[in-house]
């Protein structure tokens, strides 16, 4: 992997202003013992950072870059959710439940983070009230998400779905195979083609 251009300073300090975006109220001081906490790491394009049956116990930040999260039925991949930067990562399942995990996490560009242990955030939310709280806020910010995901694809028609994807994602038109965008929307890539040439 060539040599990352971004800073561990850089990336702190972008993981600072995403947390204080949840959490505005939060302690500074506290924060920065947070921030200072995560430790850097990079994966190339097309790495499996996570896989299911596996354990995870980390949390990351994405800096730069971009994942696929992904579970497999059958002999298809179905594609739920795409993490690009300034996201956190984790298998939230497993941490919930101790539970193997059940999605995989392929990266689709080198990637660069900021990662933690789960017991490290724990024991800062144990430690700190204002950490506690943004802890539960980026929990709702998340969950909230998700059920967004979870009507739409339920209840949007498929130009609806799409259209919303453009309005919301248009950076990621060109960085994700479409095949991936019409399996996270739900479709087929014929239809997404047919979509695609009406806007």
């Amino acid at each position: 992997m060539a040599k990352v251009k971004i800073s561990l300073e850089e990336r702190r300090a972008r993981l600072r202003e995403c947390l204080l975006k949840i959490a505005p109220a939060t302690h500074l001081s506290e924060l920065d013992e947070l921030v200072n906490a995560f430790e850097p790491a990079d994966f190339p394009k097309k790495y499996l950072l996570l896989k299911e049956g596996d354990f995870s116990d980390n949390v990351y930040f994405i800096c730069k870059g971009l994942l696929r999260n992904y579970y497999i039925k059958g002999n298809k991949e179905i594609n739920h959710w795409i993490t690009k930067e300034d996201m956190l990562l984790a298998a939230a399942y497993t941490l919930a439940t101790g539970n193997k995990n059940f999605i995989n996490y392929e990266t689709l560009e080198d990637t660069y983070v900021l990662k933690i242990k789960y017991a490290t955030l724990e024991s800062l939310y144990a430690k700190y009230h204002s950490l506690e709280y943004l802890g539960r806020r980026i929990v709702e910010v998340y969950y909230a998400a998700f059920m967004k995901m979870t009507f739409d694809i339920l209840f949007l028609s498929a130009e609806e779905r799409y259209s919303l994807f453009i309005k919301t994602h248009a950076d990621l038109l060109n960085r994700v195979p479409l095949r991936y965008i019409a399996s996270y929307l739900g479709i087929s890539p014929e239809t997404l083609s047919r979509l695609r040439s009406k806007h």
